[in-house]
């Protein structure tokens, strides 16, 4: 609900800004001046939030006995304000397609740790508990978040992603995944936590099963 509401002001303002501008253009006025200090007003205030939502969120980190295991009392509270603070930064920069452009520089911000040439199109959450690999691909719509509830519980546990994989869009991958190096993923498919993909593989389903090697070779049948 916060994040929204901070989304909305900052759409608001934004929309203000663009208006002032065609106005000044329309109106006959419009001069170079006038144009550099509207684009340096909007580029500061972008990274004015951008800047307050990374330090609440390592605050917030910084304060929590356990980031990984399930979390009680405080620490459930200390990653609600991290969460909404990563999430007010995401919903930001995403209206200006800056993390479309600069994803993984984005996500790095927020504590996750990539390799070199990592492709990510879909929203990830928790970063700071996600690992990718060099070369990697992650597909539109994936689900990706180190995070799970269940029966009342918070559980947290790191993702890691080895180097030159292929995460199909759509699939959805839960706490504790491991994907070892060389690992192609279907679309739409499954990852249940705590799951070891073995590497040089080729995985589809929902839960995903392991169903050829790099060489071709079937190891699951119907």
């Amino acid at each position: 609900m916060v994040a929204w509401v901070i989304f909305q002001i900052l759409l608001l303002t934004s929309v203000l800004f663009v208006g002032i501008q065609y106005f000044y253009y329309f109106s006959g006025i419009f001069n170079a001046d006038i144009f550099l200090s509207l684009l340096f007003s909007i580029l500061f205030t972008l990274g004015t939030f951008l800047l307050f939502f990374t330090i609440i969120h390592k605050l917030a980190r910084k304060l929590m006995k356990e980031e990984e295991g399930i979390l009680t009392g405080r620490d459930v509270i200390l990653w609600g304000i991290a969460m909404t603070a990563a999430d007010s930064a995401y919903f930001l920069v995403n209206k200006f397609f800056i993390n479309q452009i600069f994803p993984a520089v984005f996500y790095r911000l927020f504590g996750a740790k990539f390799g070199k040439r990592v492709a990510i199109y879909p929203r990830l959450w928790d970063v700071e508990l996600i690992e990718i690999g060099d070369d990697t691909s992650i597909g539109t719509g994936c689900i990706i978040g180190a995070h799970a509830i269940s029966q009342g519980e918070l559980f947290r546990k790191k993702i890691k992603i080895g180097k030159n994989c292929t995460i199909g869009a759509g699939t959805i991958i839960l706490p504790g995944v491991t994907i070892n190096d060389y690992v192609i993923v279907a679309s739409n498919s499954v990852i249940p936590s705590n799951r070891v993909l073995v590497a040089n593989s080729i995985y589809a389903g929902s839960p995903v099963k392991r169903i050829k090697d790099w060489n071709g070779e079937t190891v699951w049948k119907n």
